[in-house]
């Protein structure tokens, strides 16, 4: 069974069935198509949208904190949980994942709008900002910008930051390869302030039971 949502629906009117259902691990897939925006009634600002968010409901801008979709999928108890781009070659393989997953798989897919919220995501979905993606994948080091960098444990806060790899010897600069079990890094993957950190994508959790 696929489910197919939108932001606004599977986080506030549909918010409480979706926890449910990632919670008793229901074998389906939940997708869910965020563009920041209630894109269907005019482009009233949704639970995902930015604070400062100009719309119909909004007209001097938001002041609501945006909720994120993959963390509110890992507090339900999401045993899959990943991230993709609408138009990415890399869509395909993230939804045959979550269809072999058994059990509930939650698929948050990055979706333009281009009537009421144009290039929301253009900093690291447009051709000449690929270097801001992370797509990881299982037992691969987590790299990015052309392997130029990658991401590496900060053992004092005990959380994760970028370090630079010279010649491609990311082993040297301690980069961290990816575990989809590990809940603790799945957290501080999706924790991550986008501009500091690459935008992580691909399947961050995969722990099926």
């Amino acid at each position: 069974v696929w489910i197919v949502t939108g932001d606004g629906d599977a986080l506030s009117i549909g918010g409480n069935h979706t926890m449910h259902i990632l919670r008793r691990n229901l074998d389906c897939q939940i997708l869910l198509f965020n563009n920041e925006i209630y894109g269907l009634t005019k482009g009233q600002y949704s639970p995902t949208s930015r604070i400062g968010t100009r719309s119909p409901s909004t007209p001097f801008g938001s002041v609501d904190r945006p909720v994120r979709p993959c963390a509110f999928a890992m507090g339900s108890g999401a045993r899959f949980v990943a991230r993709a781009i609408d138009v990415h070659k890399n869509l395909a393989e993230v939804l045959k994942a979550a269809h072999a997953h058994k059990g509930a798989a939650f698929v948050e897919i990055f979706q333009n709008c281009i009537v009421y919220n144009d290039d929301v995501f253009a900093p690291f979905t447009a051709k000449d900002q690929a270097g801001k993606q992370l797509w990881l994948k299982a037992g691969e080091p987590m790299l990015f910008d052309g392997g130029g960098k990658g991401l590496t444990p900060d053992r004092e806060a005990l959380n994760l930051k970028v370090v630079d790899v010279e010649d491609g010897d990311w082993q040297a600069a301690d980069v961290i390869v990816h575990d989809p079990h590990n809940m603790a890094v799945a957290h501080m993957l999706i924790d991550m302030p986008f501009g500091t950190f690459p935008m992580a994508l691909g399947v961050i959790y995969d722990d099926p039971r």
